[in-house]
């Protein structure tokens, strides 16, 4: 009978395959806080080795695609690929992930969110001996050490502008949680994050939003803002999950957001003996103060009070857009008051869809992104036959030829007669106002230089706010709207607790 296979043969064989290749230059075995999954950290520009390193473990084991598919193949452009290992369960978990040479610039999310949930599981592991400074993080060489050489890998040098942010981000979560019968939150042995993000993405089930329209959220993120998990009561909570996704009930086809949401509330409203909190983790500046705050539950009733308290007109909404028709950044800005913004923006250097950042101003707490496809239904209500935008760079030219044809390929959907259209609209919330001849002069510009990914984003760009200012130019709960999406504030969101810095 075949016996599962243990992690650690795992980490020493690819240790050892790293080594005897000589890859070492190019490749680093890492592993998740708890054993887990086993990392292999990877030059982008190295992926034939990869390739190599695979075709060697497939001739030990039987090796099988993530999630039942088949085996992926390595290519230039692979961010992320995830395989099972043997023949019987627990079946140990090999992720392979690219970086670039260059560790400057932004920090990778998934790095940050890695150490915050590091941090936090050995603070719930281990309460009485949570962190009380910066420095005992430091000092706890077992703790920093896999912080800087694990999880930050080829960002070692971003690893301090963290700590602080860590550090009180247990000390918060420790005083809200750290009563007895409180734990980390694992669903059959996968952290909540984790087993949600497998069970949307199962073409078997799925969540769903509409089960007549079969309208399915895409992925975790869209639906939860949570980085980690904490419960009370883990065996009821798991077996009303059960329930609730249908583990038992071949007929069930998937989950309902509303039964689940409304699950999760009553964990979270203490309306039951048992309890589960999902943690929203954001960056916390030097000195600054850390707050918990739930949302999404009865007692906020679905807003955020710190919106709510402005009673915001549509006075206090202003538009910062000129960035469409001046320079080459492409980040507009839609203002609250002096509290909060939207960042509407895309790539200057890749084609590619806008995104709706929501930020809290002054403060490092971004609210997260809208999802897309929730601001343009929100964008064509009412308006279904009017309304033209639908945020796919792939119907906007790419370069000279495509912008000024009358005629451009089929999948351009729009010509200098629309961009004039919408320029005429949009330009009356420009500071600086000039007619469309030098707009379309200077866009032509921008696509010689060769900067086609910041002209096209401009006129992406352009038609959003055409066509938002032209339906809702003075419904200032469709602006509204938009912010508490990107904050993931509304039924349709999860309930969860936040952590963040919010003032001084």
């Amino acid at each position: 009978m075949p016996q599962a296979i243990k992690q650690k043969d795992i980490v020493e064989d690819l240790e050892y395959l790293i080594k005897n290749y000589k890859y070492s230059d190019i490749a680093k075995v890492n592993k998740s806080p708890k054993d887990k999954v086993t990392y292999v950290d990877y030059l982008n520009t190295s992926w034939k080795s990869m390739e190599n390193i695979l075709i060697s473990l497939r001739e030990v084991y039987i090796i099988e695609g993530y999630g039942g598919k088949r085996v992926p193949r390595f290519s230039s452009s692979t961010k992320s690929i995830r395989i099972k290992v043997g023949e019987t369960t627990p079946k140990p978990v090999i992720n392979f992930r690219s970086y670039k040479k260059s560790s400057s610039g932004r920090l990778p999310t998934p790095v940050q969110e890695h150490g915050s949930t590091f941090i936090l599981e050995r603070a719930v592991r281990n309460r009485k001996k949570a962190f009380t400074s910066v420095q005992d993080i430091i000092s706890n060489e077992d703790t920093y050490n896999t912080l800087k050489n694990k999880i930050f890998f080829n960002y070692e040098d971003k690893v301090d502008d963290w700590l602080y942010t860590y550090y009180k981000q247990q000390q918060k979560f420790i005083e809200e949680y750290s009563k007895p019968g409180w734990e980390e939150f694992l669903y059959r042995n996968n952290s909540f994050v984790d087993f949600f993000s497998e069970y949307i993405k199962d073409p078997k089930a799925g969540l769903y939003n509409d089960f007549e329209k079969g309208q399915k959220v895409q992925k975790y993120t869209e639906w939860n803002p949570s980085d980690i998990y904490a419960v009370k009561g883990m065996s009821k909570v798991r077996k009303k999950l059960d329930e609730i996704f249908g583990k038992n009930d071949p007929s069930k086809k998937g989950a309902s957001l509303i039964e689940l949401n409304s699950y999760l509330i009553r964990l979270m409203d203490g309306k039951s003996n048992e309890k589960l909190v999902g943690i929203s983790l954001k960056k916390i500046k030097d000195k600054a103060r850390a707050i918990i705050e739930q949302r999404n539950t009865e007692a906020t009733a679905f807003k955020d009070p710190h919106i709510e308290d402005n009673n915001f007109t549509m006075s206090d909404i202003k538009f910062d857009i000129d960035n469409i028709k001046k320079g080459e950044l492409v980040s507009t800005y839609i203002k609250f008051g002096k509290k909060f913004g939207i960042d509407v923006r895309s790539s200057s250097s890749k084609y590619e869809n806008l995104v709706f950042a929501t930020q809290i101003t002054g403060a490092s707490a971004q609210g997260g992104n809208a999802p897309t496809a929730m601001v343009v239904e929100l964008l064509k209500k009412g308006h279904k036959s009017t309304v033209k935008f639908e945020n796919d760079h792939n119907q906007y030219p790419s370069n000279n030829e495509e912008f000024l044809s009358s005629k451009p390929p089929s999948s351009i959907k729009f010509t200098t007669d629309d961009y004039e259209d919408w320029y005429d609209v949009v330009q009356k919330k420009f500071k600086i106002k000039y007619d469309y001849s030098m707009f379309e002069q200077y866009i032509s510009k921008l696509y010689l230089k060769k900067r086609g990914p910041a002209a096209q984003t401009k006129l992406m760009t352009l038609h959003f706010f055409h066509d938002s200012l032209k339906y809702h130019s003075d419904d200032k709960d469709f602006w509204l709207r938009i912010l508490y999406l990107g904050m993931k504030v509304g039924k349709i969101f999860a309930p969860h607790a936040k952590i963040y810095e919010y003032g001084n």
